[in-house]
């Protein structure tokens, strides 16, 4: 059986998002395609703006889909994504054409959701490079409404509760202490 490094990854990616999707209340898997899975489509439960209202006010949303597609390419480019519900971002075509910035081979698919669902709730955009220019006119005079939605995505993981040094609970030989 020849290795397969794509199949590898894939896998892993797959790995990684089912803990992802363990510890946070807000990033769902509603379907997958492939085994390992080469197409996902993730529903986000968290704060974001669908339009703006005549009189400029955001209409906001809490449900939001995207599609992920895995290529041959994949990690070496980054993945084809497209936004499935209607969402008002400066970097997200009303199309539902994404742009994520920089992609990198070792950008893992659960740290894509978390970027992903930081733009939601507009922890991050970047205004100066937009696919949606009156979605960055709007941010840029708006910026003290963000973020939108100041929950954390992630939810904790077991190391995120190991503190080191000493607290309230007790320490074991090595001063590491689990709350």
């Amino acid at each position: 059986m020849a290795f397969n490094i794509r199949e590898t990854r894939l896998r892993n990616d797959y790995a990684r998002i089912q803990e992802l999707v363990e510890r946070s209340e807000f990033i769902h898997v509603v379907a997958t395609e492939g085994n390992p899975p080469e197409r996902y489509r993730i529903r986000f439960t968290c704060q974001g703006v669908e339009r703006l209202r005549s009189n400029g006010r955001p209409v906001l949303r809490e449900h939001h889909e995207v599609t992920i597609y895995l290529h041959a390419e994949y990690p070496l480019k980054q993945p084809q994504l497209k936004w499935l519900t209607p969402i008002f971002h400066p970097n997200i075509h009303v199309t539902g054409a994404v742009c994520i910035g920089a992609w990198w081979p070792a950008k893992t698919l659960d740290e894509l959701l978390l970027t992903l669902g930081e733009m939601i709730q507009y922890k991050n955009y970047d205004p100066k490079d937009p696919m949606n220019s009156r979605a960055a006119a709007w941010a840029l005079q708006n910026r003290h409404l963000f973020p939108i939605d100041k929950r954390e995505l992630k939810g904790k993981s077991v190391a995120d509760m190991i503190v080191l040094g000493e607290t309230e609970t007790e320490a074991d030989d090595l001063g590491i202490n689990i709350l």
